[in-house]
């Protein structure tokens, strides 16, 4: 997440467009707490964008593999539900 965000750093002082962010993130864990300081690493950067909000977040713990979501239609509800609010 960090090399994420530091090679987004020269948008500062561009005209970005973004303004919404949002965060979907998965795990290994699925206790409520794990993403916390990735979502707080997230605002953390976004505060440097005046133009810019943190706009909510979803995470689905319990996802450790690939594919390992196409068995869990719970998740995939919540991350469809999600997606749709975006709009």
């Amino acid at each position: 997440m960090k090399t994420l965000l530091d090679r987004l750093n020269p948008l500062y002082p561009s005209d970005y467009q973004f303004r919404n962010v949002y965060m979907m993130s998965v795990a290994a864990e699925d206790e409520p707490h794990v993403p916390d300081r990735a979502v707080n690493g997230l605002r953390g950067w976004i505060e440097c964008f005046e133009k810019a909000s943190f706009a909510g977040s979803l995470f689905c713990g319990g996802i450790n593999d690939p594919g390992e979501a196409a068995g869990k239609s719970e998740a995939q509800e919540r991350v469809y539900c999600f997606g749709r609010r975006l709009n």
